[in-house]
């Protein structure tokens, strides 16, 4: 089972020298929580692999492209073949228009979707708010979330304490 440690400290430097501190212990801080920007605190935190959001649009968009340009030929070639002002049945310029219309529109869908999905916009509750002063975050409390799993929790939580925070807790995932 996972574990959120949440330490929280009186001032961005306090807690920016436990974050440089955990970080040179080995256990950099998967998050911070500040009323302001700090942006010397980025490079003690863990590092977060960035979503392939444009990977996802562009290959959604080919594919989209490429189904509507196949339907589209299917269609005037195979099932309902006419012949108008002496043009052949496979015309490429005809199915151009509408192959690019869906590829706009298909890659903007699948690159909202997933920037929802990695942001977790659909969740309306984290177990964070069950700490009762996690909504000081966004006044005048700072915070750094470690998170753990069973096999290495009492190291990271000794290792939290060390850090001498106003208030430590924890939360389950």
């Amino acid at each position: 089972m996972t574990h959120l440690i949440v330490a929280e400290f009186q001032t961005a430097e306090a807690m920016n020298r436990a974050a440089a501190a955990a970080a040179q212990e080995g256990y950099p801080p998967n998050d911070a929580l500040t009323p302001f920007p700090v942006p010397e605190l980025q490079p003690h935190l863990a590092y977060r692999p960035k979503r392939p959001i444009g990977w996802v649009m562009v290959s959604t968009g080919a594919i989209s492209a490429a189904v509507i340009w196949f339907m589209q030929w299917h269609s005037a070639t195979i099932d309902y073949p006419i012949i108008s002002g002496n043009r052949p049945f496979n015309s490429w310029q005809i199915f151009f228009l509408v192959s690019f219309e869906a590829c706009i529109l298909f890659s903007g869908i699948a690159g909202f979707i997933a920037f929802a999905r990695d942001c977790r916009f659909p969740s309306l509750y984290h177990p964070l708010f069950e700490i009762p002063a996690i909504e000081r975050a966004s006044q005048d409390r700072f915070f750094l979330v470690f998170e753990t799993r069973e096999e290495g929790h009492g190291r990271t939580f000794e290792m939290a304490r060390s850090l001498k925070p106003v208030s430590l807790n924890e939360v389950a995932l």
